[in-house]
């Protein structure tokens, strides 16, 4: 596939074109640049291969002057993260780029532990029994690996990815990431006056991925500030191994496991993080979503009023009707929904101010594990992605979510 075929779509060209129109002159955040661009925070959902429909969101917000200083995620989320941050300065569109690396995305090979392992999922997702059968040559992979794929395709894609972009290494992203923006400064909340610059200590883009590390029952968050838990120089540190950490769905990918971890002087850092006994050997990670799938709290400033505001997108479980839990696929299906979201919910319930920043994509009947995904169905979620955007844009009001933020400062 190619980008245009996203992006050229004609149910995409005229939400383009509709959201142009109805964001000129709109007010998103109090932080922008002399090219006009205004700076917003993002969070992102997990949801396997459906964060092709995150792609299209974000195309969508760029597509109304809005760029992306910070960037979070898990699974899914963390993928597109990075890749956002991969792909260029922030006050650049890099949202068109990630289509065109996602376009070419193999994910079927991401399915790298056999013909058993697909043959076995194609049979889950369209109740095949035959195909179902397959699972019985999948225990050894279970017993002895803990996953039916090992993972080292999609790592080593993302790798070069990543090296063709030239940010192989943490320095290197962390560099683009910090770049200069000409400009960038705090206006007023009435109109375009300029206020005070941003310094670059202040502006200060942040990364963060969500992961889960098994051994010592702790969340990470990758590259930092966890991230010298497990590295001896995380400077140096492949990224697409943050991304290969938060990404390992339990049973679906091995975990992903890191040896040779930094002992010396390191349990205090432990200990920060909640752990206090001795330090693993190895250090093994699955899916952040088991923990934490929507980490929306990741730049959540509860005691001052934020200059710009953090948007997330979710790709979340559906909550408008009570589910039949009449089999056991859908009792684990179900198990796995409120683990995966509803610490996160907790938060948003208690932050009633995140109400106004967060959307849900409807992703309708595609499954998050359908890695033989058609080329209709890829576009089709990119579809989905901007006109849940699109929606979300309409209704967005700054002023009113500043006057919320204000009335919680007050209580508080």
């Amino acid at each position: 596939m190619d980008e245009t075929d996203f992006t050229q779509h004609a149910d995409v060209i005229a939400q383009v074109e509709q959201i142009k129109s109805f964001s000129e002159n709109k007010r998103f955040s109090d932080v922008m640049d002399d090219a006009g661009f205004q700076y917003v925070d993002l969070v992102m959902e997990g949801g396997g291969v459906l964060g092709l429909a995150l792609v299209g969101y974000t195309y969508a917000l760029e597509q109304a002057g809005i760029r992306f200083r910070s960037t979070a995620g898990t699974s899914a989320g963390a993928i597109n993260a990075l890749l956002l941050q991969a792909m260029g300065a922030p006050n650049q569109p890099r949202s068109a780029r990630m289509v065109a690396v996602v376009a070419d995305m193999p994910m079927d090979s991401f399915q790298d532990g056999g013909w058993d392992g697909r043959v076995a999922v194609s049979g889950w997702l369209n109740g095949s029994f035959i195909k179902k059968l397959a699972s019985i040559f999948l225990l050894d992979d279970l017993l002895f690996r803990q996953g039916i794929n090992p993972g080292h395709t999609f790592l080593n894609w993302m790798s070069d990815v990543l090296k063709q972009h030239e940010v192989g290494s943490w320095q290197r992203l962390k560099a683009q990431m910090e770049q200069t923006i000409p400009g960038v400064a705090v206006y007023s909340d009435q109109g375009a006056q300029k206020g005070e610059p941003i310094s670059a200590e202040r502006w200060a883009p942040q990364l963060k991925i969500i992961t889960a590390e098994l051994s010592t029952t702790t969340k990470i968050t990758l590259p930092e500030p966890d991230g010298s838990l497990f590295y001896h120089s995380i400077a140096e540190a492949d990224p697409a191994e943050f991304v290969r950490a938060s990404m390992s769905v339990p049973l679906f990918f091995e975990p992903f496991r890191k040896t040779n971890i930094p002992k010396k002087a390191m349990s205090d850092a432990w200990s920060a993080r909640g752990y206090h006994g001795d330090l693993p050997e190895e250090a093994v990670f699955v899916d952040g979503g088991v923990i934490s799938n929507f980490p929306i709290s990741a730049f959540h400033a509860s005691k001052r009023m934020p200059r710009m505001p953090t948007f997330g997108i979710k790709l979340g479980v559906g909550r408008d009707a009570p589910q039949k839990i009449n089999t056991l696929k859908r009792f684990i299906g179900a198990t796995v929904d409120i683990m995966r979201s509803d610490a996160d919910e907790e938060f948003i319930r208690a932050n009633p101010d995140y109400k106004h920043v967060v959307k849900a994509i409807p992703t309708g009947d595609h499954h998050w594990l359908n890695f033989k995904m058609s080329d209709a169905e890829k576009v089709d979620l990119f579809i989905r992605g901007v006109k849940a955007a699109s929606e979300f844009l309409q209704t967005f009001d700054w002023t009113q979510y500043k006057e919320t933020r204000r009335k919680l400062l007050d209580v508080s």
